[in-house]
């Protein structure tokens, strides 16, 4: 697609979406690839912006250069970030209690521990991300280690739910398990199908590790 016709379609996805302030947000396209500059106002707004941008038809891949400068309404200071962190963990009934730390440093949230799953390891992070006041959140929680488990099962467990995914081209995308890893190979058509590729991996039991090689189309 022309670089200036795919810039149109992703500053008019950023427009309508009520979620990004896309006054700050300069947008520059490079043979499918997106840049974001500029500043946004929280650092949800800058994960999202770039959530935006992949789901848009013809973009490949998404810099994420956005700068976040707070708002004067949305500064707070890191205790009480501290706080509000782990209150939005505990009332998250699917992580188990006690399961992750928080620390927080100048803005920055940093999350550890271990899990079971990696939808929780996500949830984590997307619990925290919202947050106001936040500059940053590193993800350094842990996936525990799993039992072992049949290696064909899980081979043909993930096809199959990629089989049940309406989203993805099934018979495009190849797997192969080695240990507690799995590698995905072939070609997706867009970052949407990228992504649904890989949570439809992590949700079947006994995945750990993905490495994830598939190319767009």
């Amino acid at each position: 697609m022309d670089n200036n016709k795919l810039k149109d379609y992703v500053q008019n996805k950023l427009m309508l979406d009520i979620w990004v302030e896309e006054s700050g947000v300069i947008v520059d396209v490079d043979d499918g690839i997106v840049t974001l500059s500029g500043t946004v106002p929280s650092y949800f707004g800058k994960i999202h912006a770039a959530d935006v941008v992949k789901k848009v038809w013809g973009v490949k891949g998404v810099v994420n250069e956005l700068q976040v400068s707070l708002s004067a309404h949305l500064i707070r200071n890191d205790k009480e970030i501290a706080k509000a962190a782990v209150t939005a963990l505990e009332w998250d009934i699917a992580i188990p209690a006690d399961t992750i730390k928080v620390s927080v440093e100048n803005g920055v949230v940093t999350l550890t521990g271990d899990v079971d799953f990696d939808s929780q390891r996500a949830r984590a992070y997307n619990d925290i991300r919202s947050l106001y006041g936040i500059e940053n959140v590193v993800n350094a929680i842990r996936l525990k280690p799993s039992l072992a488990f049949d290696v064909k099962d899980v081979e043909r467990k993930i096809e199959q739910a990629f089989q049940r995914n309406a989203a993805l081209h099934a018979h495009k995308i190849k797997v192969r398990v080695d240990g507690e890893k799995i590698y995905l190979s072939g070609k997706v058509s867009s970052w949407f199908e990228y992504n649904e590729a890989c949570e439809a991996a992590f949700a079947v039991s006994g995945v750990r590790e993905i490495e994830n090689a598939l190319e767009m189309e």
